[in-house]
């Protein structure tokens, strides 16, 4: 069952990527590349080749044109297994996470860059070699789903501390997970292009009244009696928005995109 969903995974990725389906992603590193960046005022001591000669001429000041570095991107994803994965309506959560580890890794083969996946709760799970290899994509997307996550959750601080520490060079980190916690990233934000992919399944954005039953916590183990009526779904839905609202708000103020990912 495992390997046919991993196989379906790799072919919705390459489908989804190889059909020109996402942008060229460039670097913000403003350098000697090929691509237009902006027009700003020359300083002294800087390169006069490029001087552009009509912003120079309309001003009177000398202004130079800028252009985004051509350069080796380097794409670090880190898979949030926590027990709140272990949940789908149609597929659960954790084979999504594996779908967006897989799209990101293919797109930096494409690109030419360089992935890296680590798989993290409140440590270290499994840190995956860089690569920029097809099968490297495949072997971490299969990681994915065949780890376990009941009883996992993670922990923000440890993450904070492993990426400050481990990923020393400036990369594109993206953190895909279903992010039911505000989580602390400003120091990450600070260091690198911090993109978080919040994975939900449609049954949690919208739950239907299906009546009352037990369930078990995933990330903890507690048992609960829970009852899905019109008021307590109504609850939920404004708790929801409202977690929402706030977690996107902190995100922006960090300079931190988000992608919302919905099954």
């Amino acid at each position: 069952m495992k390997n046919l969903q991993l196989k379906k995974i790799i072919a919705k990725s390459k489908k989804y990527i190889y059909g020109d389906l996402l942008g060229e992603h460039n670097s913000k590193q403003i350098g000697d590349g090929y691509d237009f960046a902006k027009i700003r005022p020359y300083e002294y001591g800087e390169n006069i080749r490029r001087v552009d000669p009509f912003a120079s001429a309309k001003t009177g000041e000398i202004y130079l044109r800028s252009f985004y570095e051509s350069r080796e991107v380097n794409v670090e994803v880190i898979a949030l297994m926590s027990g709140s994965l272990y949940f789908g309506s149609q597929s659960f959560k954790q084979n999504e996470v594996a779908q967006v580890a897989s799209n990101i890794g293919y797109d930096c083969i494409k690109n030419s860059d360089r992935f890296t996946l680590t798989l993290f709760s409140d440590r270290v799970l499994r840190r995956l070699k860089s690569t920029k290899k097809d099968t490297g994509v495949m072997y971490g997307a299969e990681q994915i789903l065949n780890q376990k996550v009941i009883n996992e959750s993670v922990n923000y601080d440890k993450l904070r501390d492993y990426a400050l520490k481990k990923i020393k060079k400036r990369s594109y980190l993206f953190l895909v997970g279903d992010f039911f916690e505000i989580p602390k990233l400003k120091a990450l934000s600070k260091k690198h292009e911090v993109v978080v992919v919040k994975v939900r399944d449609s049954f949690e954005q919208n739950p239907s009244a299906i009546g009352e039953f037990g369930i078990v916590d995933p990330s903890s183990g507690k048992k609960f009696d829970i009852s899905f009526n019109s008021m307590s779904i109504e609850k939920y839905k404004k708790d929801l928005k409202h977690h929402d609202l706030k977690l996107g708000e902190y995100l922006k103020n960090n300079g931190i995109r988000l992608i919302e990912w919905i099954n």
